[in-house]
């Protein structure tokens, strides 16, 4: 095992948010695929129950993660929490992408918390994180093309730039993982009201696709390792 996943720290750099991390590894012992085909229903369900006229932006967790937008100089319009852009998608699919358990985890988290959430190989990561401002010249993939960073929030270890708020990454890139770190990011204010402990446990608990190595909160200047 590389030395880097030993120890696994992470630092928060932005006053006024907090990153809720853990580290996850696959039950190899599930037989997940009648699992996960329950779990994913019921989600699919919830997201109908929870926005039944399809206004994703009327949610109240996305709604004040758009308000930080135009503090960052941005348009919350063109460039929205990675939460809507994912429920977006899967209201216009009628269904979660399957096939890739990380994904589906992903959006099953999405779904319950209406937060922003990142999935990352944990084993390509270079620690430590930092939660920061993006520099100049910093881009993300986006569906789209290259989403420009500089001055937004991001998430960056050794390597450089590995996820944001405000972009989705895609499923083919996290076929096969066996060991993921899933992170929440929130404005300080939201994360009692959110709660994503408490999302990530429930879903952890429903599908048991997934054991807990480790889980940890970070806060502004404190770091978590």
């Amino acid at each position: 095992m590389p030395p880097e996943l030993d120890t696994f720290d992470c630092r928060v750099d932005l006053p006024g948010w907090r990153l809720h991390l853990a580290s996850l590894t696959v039950a190899r012992d599930r037989d997940l695929g009648n699992v996960m085909d329950v779990a994913t229903r019921g989600a699919l369900s919830e997201l109908k129950r929870s926005f039944p006229d399809g206004r994703l932006e009327a949610h109240a967790t996305i709604s004040a993660l758009r308000d930080r937008l135009p503090e960052l100089g941005c348009n919350p319009d063109t460039t929205p929490p990675c939460s809507e852009l994912l429920l977006s998608a899967i209201t216009a699919a009628g269904g979660i992408h399957r096939g890739c358990l990380a994904w589906e985890f992903l959006s099953m988290l999405t779904i319950r918390s209406a937060a922003p959430w990142t999935v990352l190989d944990r084993r390509s990561l270079r620690t430590p994180l930092v939660f920061r401002p993006g520099e100049t010249g910093e881009t993300l993939p986006q569906a789209d093309g290259r989403f420009d960073c500089a001055g937004l929030p991001v998430l960056a270890d050794q390597a450089g730039v590995k996820a944001s708020p405000w972009t989705l990454g895609a499923p083919e890139a996290l076929q096969d993982l066996n060991e993921v770190v899933f992170l929440c990011f929130l404005p300080a204010d939201l994360f009692r009201s959110v709660n994503p402990r408490n999302h990530l446990g429930r879903v952890v608990w429903l599908t048991w696709a997934y054991r807990f190595v480790f889980e940890r909160t970070c806060r502004f200047r404190e770091q978590a390792g």
